[in-house]
């Protein structure tokens, strides 16, 4: 709820910006499956603004997450003849992962810009982990600081797509309600 300080104290209501649906509006299956949509949209975003950003920076696109793949499936010669299929199906494979997450914060309340700041830090993370499990990439602390920025910003798109559809969707709240 919004604050106002005035001299006699602060006083707190809400107002239609801070009030949202006490309950989901669709059922918790519905809502993963929601979810899987969303992050497959997020996914495409995602990947279309880096290949935008690559257009202004001459950045050469990241292998990291190909060889990922490659390594857990046991496709490894499959990476080298193919590498921006392997990228590509690490990208929409984790962005479809990871879009029931944010479905289910959704579903039980936690929303908002705040909540896909959290959840960006969970793709981070899923992709952390699956990278550092297949030994193809370092602790993300230990990258220049360029990489870092390219992918935290990049991870920050793929989240607020996909909370924003989510809010919407899931517990039928609207962002932009003005």
């Amino acid at each position: 709820m919004p604050q106002y300080h005035t001299s006699g104290g602060s006083v707190a209501y809400p107002d239609s910006k801070s009030t949202y649906p006490a309950f989901p509006q669709v059922g918790f299956g519905k809502a993963i499956a929601i979810g899987l949509g969303t992050g497959l949209l997020g996914a495409a975003v995602m990947a279309g603004t880096a290949k935008v950003e690559q257009l202004f920076t001459n950045r050469p696109n990241s292998y990291v997450p190909g060889r990922t793949v490659s390594t857990h499936l046991g496709l490894s010669s499959t990476f080298g003849q193919h590498p921006d299929m392997m990228n590509q199906v690490h990208h929409y494979g984790m962005g479809i992962l990871a879009g029931p997450v944010r479905a289910a914060m959704s579903y039980y309340g936690v929303i908002g810009p705040i909540a896909s700041f959290a959840f960006a830090l969970v793709r981070i993370a899923m992709d952390q982990v699956v990278e550092l499990g297949a030994g193809v990439s370092a602790l993300p602390w230990t990258w220049p600081i360029n990489e870092q920025v390219v992918d935290m910003t990049h991870k920050s798109i793929y989240a607020l797509v996909v909370g924003y559809m989510c809010d919407k969707l899931v517990r039928g709240v609207d962002w932009f309600n003005y």
